[in-house]
C-alpha cells in the first residue's frame, strides 16, 4: 500500500557511506560558527521510493512480465524490478532544488563503544542535496547531506568525523515532530435562539430577540388594559 504522506528519515539504526566530510565556518551575527557538511550515500529498495515521495516508484519502475500478461500471485506484494526509462539522465535524478531544505533533523552517529558518551549527536540540522540513482533489478542508490552547524563541534568531534570519511558508518536520522493542528473550538450558542435539539419550552427558547421584543410589548399592552379596567371599576 502507497503511503499518503512523504517522509524522509532512518528511524532504525542504519548503515550509510560517510561519502564526504565538509568542514566550514557560519557567520552568526558577529560569530564565526564551526559547521560541517556530512554527504552520505546507501543502496536501498526501490519500494523505500514511496515513503519518500509517493508516485515516484510507478513512474520509474514498472514490472515487463506483468506487462505481458504474466498472472501475478495473489497477496505478494507487488514487485517493480525493471526499469522504465533506462537510458534516461543515466538513471541520476535529484530531488531537491537548490531552496528546498528539511530542517530540524536530529542525526545519531554510533561511534566507539556505542554508549551515550562515545556517540555523536547533532540537532537542528538540515537535510539537502537529496538524489537517487535507479538500477535494474529494483536497486536505488540514495544519497543526501546532513548541514549542522553549532558547539557540538568540538576538536575531537572534529577529528572523529574526519576520521570517518569514505568508512561506513551507523546512522539514525530523525524528522522533526510535526504535531496536527487542534480541532476548531465549538461555536458559542447564541442565547436567544435555540435548535431543534435544544429545549423550547424553557424561557426565551425556540425565540429570536424580535420575538422577545414583540412579545414583551405585547405584555405591556395587556397589563396597560388591566389598569384601565380597574380604574374604570373604581370610579
Amino acid at each position: 500500500m502507497t503511503p499518503t504522506k512523504s517522509e524522509f528519515a532512518f528511524r532504525e539504526v542504519t548503515d550509510v557511506k560517510l561519502t564526504s566530510v565538509n568542514f566550514r565556518k557560519e557567520i552568526h551575527g558577529d560569530e564565526h560558527v564551526q559547521a560541517v557538511d556530512l554527504t552520505m550515500g546507501v543502496d536501498v529498495p526501490n519500494t523505500l521510493l514511496d515513503i519518500i515521495q509517493p508516485g515516484l516508484r510507478e513512474a520509474l519502475y514498472f514490472n515487463i512480465d506483468a506487462s505481458r500478461g504474466q498472472v501475478t500471485i495473489v497477496d505478494l506484494p507487488e514487485t517493480l524490478p525493471n526499469l522504465r526509462f533506462p537510458r534516461l539522465n543515466g538513471g541520476k535524478f535529484s530531488l531537491d532544488d537548490k531552496k528546498n531544505k528539511l530542517a530540524g533533523y536530529e542525526l545519531f552517529i554510533d561511534y566507539g563503544l556505542g554508549d551515550d558518551r562515545s556517540n555523536m549527536v547533532f540537532d537542528c540540522c538540515k537535510v539537502v542535496k537529496r538524489a537517487i540513482e535507479t538500477k535494474e533489478g529494483g536497486t536505488v542508490h540514495l544519497s543526501w547531506q546532513v548541514q549542522y552547524s553549532g558547539d557540538r563541534l568540538d576538536q575531537e568531534t572534529c577529528g572523529k568525523l574526519a576520521l570517518l570519511e569514505q568508512d561506513l558508518i551507523a546512522i539514525r536520522l530523525i524528522p522533526p515532530v510535526v504535531t496536527a493542528d487542534p480541532e476548531p473550538e465549538e461555536k458559542p450558542k447564541n442565547p436567544l435562539y435555540m435548535g431543534e435539539d435544544e429545549d423550547e419550552d424553557e424561557g426565551g427558547a425556540g425565540q429570536t430577540a424580535e420575538d422577545l421584543f414583540l412579545a414583551g410589548a405585547g405584555e405591556s399592552s395587556d397589563e396597560q388594559g388591566q389598569t384601565e379596567t380597574l380604574e374604570s371599576d373604581a370610579r
